[in-house]
């Protein structure tokens, strides 16, 4: 039996890797507002050293990279070797020399001390399977009063963009109800009491949470966005889960997109989100 850890790489490595670069364009415009919120936090400056932690394809990376500027330097690490592919072959078709891309486990990678500036991350923080360890082990690669930030979501009855779809789905399909949110996963961090405690407990100091909400875009129309929540978003794990019959699916597609019109717009539709920004420095 796989444990959390284990679970995760091959998630990322298999079925997760694959659908998050079918849809990495879409992903990019979800997530866009959120990473660079937490850009702006982190207060990255000319020619500071920069780990791009759970960078998937490097939108964010090459972001950091034009604000440390040449004398600066940035590091992305992922778990997903096939979404690691194709940053690398970004840096290639950009010729950038302030980029590097890594395969590492955070939880684990042997970080050299004193190495970055600033630890960054969009979402890339929520899937440690011992969460206290790992930034313990990240903390280590920082600057005496080196800084740490990035963006988490808060729990999934403050994130419409999920709960939405669920609420559709539990109308035809039983919803899991053990959910420990102890094990890693997107809303793990979710509690902004367990938040704090773990990166107190991993080292940090002058730790700050704070509310951030915006929009997520589902998709351009309302096709876009069904076939982006069965498919990619949540929802679709549990349609997954087990054969359900196309009439099944046909019902539950119907209802989405009916539940989907009052939030179709001309910029697509438009569901809110509601996450954590955070940031803390290395004692």
């Amino acid at each position: 039996m796989l444990n959390s850890n284990d679970a995760m790489f091959e998630f990322w490595n298999g079925d997760g890797g694959r659908k998050w670069l079918d849809y990495k364009d879409r992903m990019d415009i979800c997530l866009f507002p959120f990473g660079q919120k937490a850009i702006e936090s982190a207060q990255i400056l000319n020619g500071e050293r920069v780990l791009d932690l759970g960078c998937g394809c490097g939108n964010t990376t090459f972001e950091i990279a034009n604000r440390v500027g040449p004398d600066g330097y940035v590091q992305g690490i992922d778990v997903s070797r096939p979404i690691l592919a194709e940053a690398k072959a970004r840096i290639l078709a950009g010729k950038k020399r302030n980029i590097s891309f890594e395969f590492a486990d955070a939880q684990q990678h042997a970080f050299n001390s004193d190495e970055f500036d600033v630890i960054y991350s969009r979402f890339g923080v929520m899937f440690f399977d011992n969460p206290i360890s790992a930034f313990n082990n990240i903390r280590q690669s920082l600057i005496a009063s080196g800084r740490l930030a990035f963006v988490c979501w808060q729990p999934i009855k403050m994130n419409q963009w999920v709960s939405l779809p669920f609420d559709v789905v539990s109308k035809h399909i039983p919803l899991p109800s053990d959910d420990d949110p102890e094990q890693p996963g997107a809303f793990s961090l979710g509690n902004k009491d367990k938040l704090m405690r773990v990166l107190f407990e991993a080292g940090y100091s002058d730790i700050s949470i704070e509310p951030f909400h915006s929009s997520f875009n589902l998709g351009a129309d309302l096709h876009e966005a069904v076939e982006f929540i069965t498919d990619m978003g949540p929802a679709s794990y549990i349609l997954n889960e087990e054969e359900h019959s196309h009439e099944l699916i046909s019902c539950i597609v119907n209802d989405l997109n009916k539940e989907l019109i009052p939030y179709l717009n001309g910029k697509g539709v438009l569901l809110d989100a509601a996450t954590w920004i955070v940031t803390a420095r290395n004692k």
